[in-house]
């Protein structure tokens, strides 16, 4: 059945209504977001920064710790001598203190959220496009910031649990299942990446961006769910991908 949402001008909403609306209207609100679309992207991306942020300082003492430790551990197997290892310590110091990674991480944590908004819009546009549909990147790309509330509030939702239980990392989802207590092996394992997908907030995430393309495409939800399952199947693969790579290195 094909969508039937329509994108006719309306009154525009506010944003508490937006808010709201995300959560148990998302049909409509798409629509309204789309009637209007012009910088109504600005406001999840700044959340969505601003919660990368506060986990990276809210992490970074922990973070901090097991830097220092996979440094010692590449450094006592490199051979080196006790005099060269702390040598090697003390030039890396700032990068593996505190606020070296709280500002690294936070920097490197916004630019890469940009980044990657930037260029899965581009590819859900692009096979949007290939699709068929009548549609434009602005669209595409209030669809998948509005969509990502989610992943944005899990991000929140970490943060104030390792301030709160001073444990780091923290896995969401069926990803805690495969998790052994060490947090540099747990990095590495392909299962904990793989599983972490497996998780309520990104499971919120597909749902939101299936109904907001379907809105923006006008296909139904169903070709709108194929074109957003591609973009799960490569968002799984590049992260299992990323930790089987790190597991090698």
């Amino acid at each position: 059945m094909a969508n039937e949402t329509s994108l006719e001008k309306q009154p525009p909403k506010s944003v508490w209504t937006l808010f709201v609306g995300i959560v148990d209207r998302p049909a409509d609100t798409f629509a309204a977001l789309l009637a209007y679309p012009r910088w109504k992207w600005v406001l999840p991306l700044i959340l969505a920064a601003l919660f990368t942020v506060a986990s990276a300082w809210a992490s970074a003492p922990y973070a901090s710790e097991l830097a220092q430790k996979a440094a010692e551990q590449q450094l006592s197997g490199a051979g080196m001598s006790p005099e060269e290892a702390q040598a090697a310590m003390a030039q890396t110091a700032f990068f593996t203190s505190p606020v070296g990674i709280g500002i690294i991480g936070s920097i490197t944590g916004a630019l890469f959220l940009v980044i990657v908004w930037v260029a899965v819009a581009a590819l859900l546009y692009f096979m949007s496009l290939v699709a068929g549909a009548e549609t434009n990147f602005g669209s595409v790309f209030t669809v998948f910031s509005w969509s990502s509330l989610p992943v944005a509030l899990r991000s929140l939702v970490q943060t104030i649990l390792i301030l709160a239980t001073g444990r780091f990392p923290l896995y969401t989802g069926l990803a805690a299942l495969q998790v052994s207590g060490d947090a540099l092996q747990d990095a590495r394992n392909p299962m904990i990446a793989l599983l972490s997908f497996a998780d309520i907030f990104w499971i919120w995430h597909i749902i939101l961006l299936t109904i907001g393309l379907a809105v923006a495409t006008k296909f139904s939800r169903g070709k709108a769910f194929f074109i957003a399952l591609i973009y799960v199947l490569l968002s799984i693969g590049l992260g299992v991908g990323a930790t089987l790579l790190a597991a090698r290195a």
